[in-house]
């Protein structure tokens, strides 16, 4: 009885633990999980204190279940509106019935399928690396049911029925041997495994669309602003030892802010401009001064936008297109992560020239009198805008919680009054400063800096490095100007332990992002022409080594060689023969004799015994024997074998 209580405690337990999860996933609300959590601790309590498991009494439970098939059509179409989140109710309301149920009936093998139902549902929308550790420790426990309710039902059936103080077998033993043998046959397996898109469903991470710092569709200056210290990363960028002096810190741009309308930044003009890809590559500019290639692996974080490094010239791999506004890119196909590679230039020329507008900001006399005193008697544009960076960059205090303004403000009380703010009010008031310059320019937002990985040479981009700069019109290009304090922008990492802890971490994240959740159909013809390549060239080495080998054989000197060596084996083993003792001699006639002389016999042992079979042989060896003991026990240690040799030939012939 004991023992029964334990193993209901534990199924309870386990059904409990395949839902946690789904607190993560959001597939369904949070209400129902904890709803279904605590049934189930309520009645995981009552079995303990070895009461019924009826929290609720099972007439109220079975008229529930009644009622739920027409409350599941409703759940479907108004309340969740996802047939997915109300299966999934569904499923949690069978979990909490069913231990009810189970004080009138047997029904451990249903509850085992419903607990293995919700396991699914977390597992199909779960994309974290934490679900592998879930995985084995559901599958541990999940053996250790079924090898109990096989040993249950074995015992109640037949003769054992009827025998008392029969023993469980040790599940924990064999439920371990079942997941370790069950692990491994999936690892090894995995990379084969036929696969559609991955992952297919979105996993624990959340999309960027409240953060501030530039990811969001306008910049509203009439609401509070808030900045996302989030570390979950969202993007890697490979590139040569060679290309970091030219191209960090990296800027990676997905947003431009090109209009102004009460008080909010929007987004340029909407366009959709579809590129040609050739070989595999997409030109978006033309490249001017140094040229190198970097390699990227980018979660999209807003929509299907790409946020593509400053000075990409080219997109190796997805086919893009121009949108959803100018000068910034789209991938064609929704994914949840998405590998390609650039090709980067110090600077770049736009394909198409398209003059641009000056901005619609409502410059004030103020705002135009400031930048007047910044500039001074300098008329070129982009000196102007080096020196409204730099005065802005030492002259306004940097808040990294715009929160600590206490309210909202506009980018002239900005510029004339506080002189304080993140990193949008730096962009914008620099936009300001340059439009009542005459001066094209507008606000870009992507993320900024990254922190290089020592263990894997990547540079790792995190949510909470987003942030906003400017471009400025050079007459034929953008070129790029942050008045943001350089010391007080995204990306200073930490340092020590706790960058290399952070490193390991998501090194192993990198691994699960890559090769199991991104690992496709491309990749696996990759696997399998990469062995396929590696097998021809060894059979083709193997071939050449044969050739060469017999062409070499045949060869004078190697006829030598084959000659001295045979004749060395020959001396080696005449040499051996000859160092045998005379023991081992008569113990191989003995043996001839079908005599069998073992580690404790004596050579009067042997010969008695081999009087009874043979006695003339025994007679005929008697006096080698004889010898053989003169010699071996007298003051010389060793016998002369080559007496007894001589001997035993004789007596042969």
């Amino acid at each position: 009885m004991r023992r029964e209580k334990k193993q209901e405690l534990e199924l309870l337990l386990l059904t409990m633990f395949a839902a946690v999860p789904l607190y993560g996933t959001q597939t369904v609300s949070i209400a129902p999980l904890l709803i279904f959590h605590a049934v189930m601790i309520a009645i995981a309590i009552r079995i303990a204190m070895g009461k019924g498991a009826d929290v609720i009494p099972a007439s109220v439970m079975r008229a529930l279940g009644i009622a739920y098939v027409a409350f599941y059509a409703i759940d479907a179409a108004v309340i969740s509106r996802s047939a997915i989140a109300a299966s999934t109710h569904l499923v949690l309301f069978i979990a909490a019935y069913q231990p009810i149920e189970a004080m009138h009936k047997r029904n451990d093998a249903q509850r085992l399928l419903t607990t293995a139902l919700l396991f699914i549902a977390s597992l199909a929308t779960a994309t974290h690396i934490s679900i592998v550790p879930f995985v084995i420790v559901f599958m541990f426990f999940l053996f250790r049911q079924l090898i109990h309710i096989s040993h249950t039902d074995s015992v109640a059936t037949g003769d054992l029925a009827r025998r008392s103080g029969i023993i469980e077998p040790p599940s924990a033993r064999a439920a371990g041997f079942y997941v370790t043998g069950t692990t491994l046959i999936g690892v090894l397996l995995f990379p084969m495994l036929p696969r559609v898109r991955n992952p297919l469903v979105p996993g624990m991470a959340e999309a960027l669309n409240n953060a501030s710092t530039g990811l969001s569709d306008s910049i509203d200056f009439n609401k509070d602003r808030s900045i996302s210290s989030d570390a979950t990363v969202v993007s890697r960028v490979w590139m040569g030892q060679e290309a970091i002096p030219f191209f960090t810190p990296l800027r990676l741009r997905g947003m431009v802010y090109e209009r102004f309308f009460a008080n909010q930044w929007l987004q340029g003009r909407r366009d959709f401009v579809p590129l040609d890809i050739r070989d595999g590559a997409t030109r978006i500019a033309r490249p001017s001064g140094v040229t190198q290639r970097a390699t990227i692996q980018q979660r999209l974080v807003s929509g299907n936008r790409l946020f593509l490094p400053t000075g990409s010239y080219e997109v190796i791999g997805p086919s893009i297109y121009e949108g959803p506004t100018r000068d910034i890119y789209s991938i064609w196909n929704r994914r949840d992560l998405v590998s390609y590679d650039v090709r980067l230039a110090r600077s770049t020329i736009p394909f198409r020239q398209r003059p641009p507008v000056l901005a619609n900001y409502p410059v004030t006399p103020a705002v135009t009198a400031l930048a007047r005193q910044i500039v001074g008697t300098e008329t070129d544009a982009m000196r102007q805008a080096v020196l409204i960076e730099r005065f802005m960059s030492n002259t306004f205090t940097y808040l990294p919680d715009p929160a600590a303004i206490g309210r909202p403000i506009s980018v002239d009380e900005f510029l004339l009054k506080e002189r304080r703010g993140h990193c949008e009010y730096f962009a914008a008031g620099m936009v300001a400063l340059m439009t009542a310059l005459n001066t094209p320019a507008r606000i870009v937002g992507g993320f900024y800096g990254g922190q290089l990985n020592p263990l894997t040479g990547y540079f790792v981009v995190r949510r909470a490095d987003a942030h906003a700069w400017v471009e400025a019109w050079n007459g034929d290009r953008w070129e790029t100007f942050d008045p943001t304090p350089a010391g007080l922008r995204p990306g200073n990492g930490s340092s020590g332990f706790q960058a290399y802890a952070s490193a390991l971490s998501d090194s192993v994240n990198y691994f699960w992002d890559r090769y199991i959740l991104t690992f496709g159909l491309g990749d696996q013809i990759a696997l399998v022409a990469d062995a396929i390549g590696r097998i021809r060239n060894a059979l083709t080495r193997a071939d050449i080594g044969a050739h060469r080998g017999v062409r070499d054989f045949l060869t004078l000197r190697s006829a030598a060689t084959a000659a001295v060596s045979v004749l060395f084996i020959v001396v080696v083993i005449a040499i051996a023969r000859r160092r045998r003792t005379a023991f081992d001699l008569l113990r191989d006639h003995l043996r001839s004799l079908g005599i069998e002389v073992g580690q404790a016999t004596t050579m009067e042992d042997a010969l008695r015994e081999l009087r009874r079979h043979h006695s003339d042989a025994a007679t005929s060896l008697q006096p080698i024997i004889t010898l053989y003991e003169e010699e071996r026990f007298s003051a010389r240690s060793t016998p002369s074998r080559t007496a007894i040799r001589k001997r035993l030939q004789e007596l042969r012939a």
